[in-house]
């Protein structure tokens, strides 16, 4: 592939969390992918759109799983079909550096480098070649150090591979040799199962290659006996499944001491099923340790018949440990819900910013008015600073907006009096007792409507906890607040209640987004955003519950004099809400 100039400009380079996505996606289509050519196309397309380049082209370079030196080759792009004619890459200089694996190669002009148009017949491009003058060429190296060939791809614009480039065709070359590395292993293991039925005098030495086979995968075998229900696990299955080795047990016992139990159903279910069709078994399953580790499995097995007879007598399989690709795969699923709640976000504070404006406007025509008396103007100007702050949430709509205030002094005596009494009325009405003990001088630095926040959410939460608690005694909220003095300056607020406390299957997942115990009424975001604004001042939350009785529950709130810098944008940064 050797270049010019002139072209057609590639495709714009994607953002930091398009690109983060596209490796992910592609990490994991290429970790289940069984099939070469879908391998090699998925990594060739994605280097192409991660770097910019107008075409690229994977190259092969000794890969046959008997030895065999072949080549084959994929190409991607809308200028693929010109370079799909041309004959295969020579060891040339230029090329040796990627297929000795020597290194990458990044140029912002090929014409001008040293090592281009030195070798005959073309002392340059090829006739036909798609003209290039940017190019990168990345190794793709086995985990052994083999090197399988390269990914190249070019430009026909000067400079348009930037630096980041490298590292992102790089982690893409690296997802391509494991997946690559995977599908040569599936097929050598293939071939030395085959081998073990074919040549029985040489079944020792099968044997061994076939373990190391299954350690270089991580792979555990099993076998299972129908008639007796009974397994044969090697040592990696007894780690995986957590049995006692050369301890007989039965697959039903197993299941029953470790699969979770909405997994049971499943994997029973698609055992039989197999059984039944007399084919591929393959189930995927969460396992609980006895230390309280949960983790999760992927079996796959074959059945096995009886000498002579079509009739079923077992299975044999391999077991692997699918935690990592679960918890990627769970990651993007979140980072795909946060992504709608963004979407949500933007459409709400659109729709509620026009009722807000009016509302906002007849307060303020009633506040104007001379013959409203001082008691309803008070009340007027509370609506106002409420509404104001309405106004500024659905602005923030959970961190999703660029936030243009600035830190202030943030006196919190005052804040959480007016917190109380903003949900007085409510308190009262369900009989509830709120009592501050708050120290002087409670003050910080920091963003006033996230910290106003942050408050009220505790306390709403806390008149809720009374909901389901016993009404044989009083209901009583404690707030308490204390300066902190030591190995970080601060401000520290208790907020307590006398409620039913928090399950204990519950308590993990109280600042999960979308989690909610309030059924219809809640939205399961309260908490998620209490401590986000928490950790953007700098600050912790922490709590501590109790059920049965007594029960109740204790929020602590601890809050640094000063917000650091980080935790909030500059003039023209982006917001950093870290949630």
């Amino acid at each position: 592939m050797e270049p010019t100039s002139q072209g057609v400009p590639g495709p714009a380079a994607p953002q930091n969390e398009e690109r983060l996505r596209l490796l992910i996606e592609t990490g994991l289509l290429l970790a289940s992918e069984r099939s070469l050519d879908v391998i090699v196309q998925a990594a060739l397309d994605a280097g192409l759109y991660l770097c910019g380049a107008r075409f690229g082209a994977f190259f092969y370079n000794n890969i046959g799983v008997d030895g065999e030196p072949y080549r084959l080759y994929k190409f991607s792009g809308p200028d693929a079909d010109a370079c799909a004619a041309l004959p295969m890459p020579r060891p040339t200089e230029l090329f040796n550096v990627t297929f000795l694996g020597q290194g990458i190669v990044r140029s912002d002009d090929i014409t001008l480098d040293p090592r281009y148009g030195q070798n005959p017949p073309f002392a340059g491009m090829p006739p036909g070649h798609a003209p290039v003058r940017s190019y990168l060429a990345v190794p793709v190296r086995s985990r052994g150090g083999d090197v399988l060939g390269g990914l190249l791809y070019g430009h026909p614009d000067a400079g348009v591979f930037a630096p980041a480039s490298e590292d992102l065709v790089a982690t893409i070359a690296s997802q391509a040799a494991v997946a690559i590395d995977n599908v040569r292993l599936s097929e050598r293991l293939t071939r030395e199962i085959s081998l073990v039925d074919a040549a029985r005098s040489l079944q020792r030495q099968t044997s061994n290659r076939l373990r190391q086979a299954l350690d270089a995968a991580q792979l555990g075998t099993w076998s299972w006996d129908r008639a007796t229900d009974l397994l044969d696990l090697d040592e990696r299955a007894d780690q995986l499944l957590h049995t006692t080795p050369h301890v007989p047990i039965t697959r039903t016992e197993l299941r029953r001491r470790i699969v979770i139990a909405e997994d049971k159903g499943k994997a029973t279910e698609s055992l039989w099923r197999s059984l039944a069709a007399g084919g591929i078994y393959s189930g995927e399953y969460r396992v609980d340790a006895p230390n309280g580790l949960r983790t999760w499995v992927s079996a796959s097995g074959i059945t096995t018949f009886a000498p002579e007879s079509s009739e079923v007598a077992g299975m044999i399989g391999t077991i692997q440990d699918i935690t990592a690709r679960k918890t990627q795969e769970a990651a993007l699923c979140q980072s795909e819900k946060l992504a709608a709640t963004g979407r949500l976000a933007a459409s709400i504070a659109h729709e509620i910013n026009n009722p807000l404006e009016a509302v906002t406007n007849l307060i303020y025509l009633a506040r104007t008015d001379p013959e409203v008396p001082t008691p309803i103007q008070l009340l007027l100007e509370a609506a106002d600073s409420e509404l104001a702050r309405v106004a500024q949430i659905a602005q923030q709509t959970l961190g999703f907006f660029r936030d243009t205030t600035r830190p202030v002094e943030i006196d919190l005596n005052k804040l959480l009096h007016s917190v109380v009494d903003l949900f007085a009325r409510k308190m009262i009405s369900r009989k509830i007792v709120c009592t501050l003990d708050l120290e002087p001088g409670l003050c910080i630095h920091g963003l006033q409507g996230e910290i106003r926040q942050v408050f009220s959410n505790l306390v709403v939460n806390a008149i809720d906890a009374f909901s389901s608690a016993s009404v044989s005694k009083p209901d009583r909220i404690h707030i308490r607040g204390r300066h902190l003095r030591g190995r970080r300056d601060g401000v520290s607020i208790l907020i307590s209640d006398e409620g039913a406390g928090i399950a204990s299957q519950v308590r993990e997942r109280i600042f999960s987004p979308f989690f909610t115990t309030k059924q219809s009424t809640g939205t399961g975001l309260g908490l998620w955003v209490t401590r986000g604004f928490v950790e953007k001042h700098g600050g912790s939350i922490r709590f501590r519950t109790r059920t049965g009785d007594p029960s109740g529950t204790i929020f602590r709130v601890f809050l640094p004099g000063k917000m650091p810098a980080i935790g909030y944008p500059a003039d023209n940064a982006s917001p950093r809400l870290r949630v």
